[in-house]
């Protein structure tokens, strides 16, 4: 747990109006995350490059935002991020995921059954390993699937996203949201 001060929702919004309503909007949540309204608080324009690396990355692309969102929950649960993890977790199940869904992907991908999906998660996976001869090959076989270049560019781009935002997260020790919580939470009594 952290002793970092945390702005209030209201304090954030008051603060920061325009990006208050494109945090919510953009994750879908309707709320702006501990982690943002913490760095607003210490160094603003951290706060607003962080936001704006996540929002061209996890919120917008062509490829399936649950797909981005799936990624950042796995490449948090590697990197035993416990914030990030249960964010995106929360945020997976909001975009539509299930908690058995979540299940097989943290316990073992392998187990995916999609294709693409499986070579996605494979990617990130070879990606937090810097195992770039196995990224190779996986890029190989994303192609082989008919994935584009600007695509595999994008899941790139989301996996440094996650790595950055989990740096982030454990450099300041925040705890995770209590509205995140509650969604796994709901999610797991169904």
């Amino acid at each position: 747990m952290s002793d970092l001060p945390v702005l209030s929702e209201e304090e954030f919004k008051n603060k920061f109006p325009e990006v208050h309503q494109q945090v919510c909007d953009e994750l879908g949540m309707g709320f702006v995350p501990a982690i943002f309204r913490c760095v607003a608080l210490l160094n603003p324009d951290l706060a607003m490059s962080s936001w704006n690396m996540v929002r061209k990355n996890l919120c917008a692309g062509d490829l399936p935002r649950i797909t981005k969102e799936l990624m950042f929950s796995y490449i948090a649960h590697k990197k035993k991020c416990h914030y990030c993890t249960v964010a995106h977790h929360a945020l997976a199940l909001h975009h539509g995921f299930t908690e058995q869904d979540m299940a097989v992907i943290l316990k073992d991908i392998e187990q995916i059954k999609n294709p693409s999906l499986k070579l996605v998660m494979k990617l990130a996976d070879a990606s937090v390993d810097n195992d770039f001869k196995r990224v190779s090959k996986l890029d190989n076989e994303l192609c082989s699937l008919g994935f584009a270049r600007d695509e595999i560019t994008e899941l790139v781009g989301m996996i440094s996203c996650a790595l950055y935002m989990i740096n982030l997260a454990d450099s300041i020790g925040i705890d995770a949201d209590k509205r995140f919580t509650d969604t796994i939470d709901k999610a797991s009594l169904n």
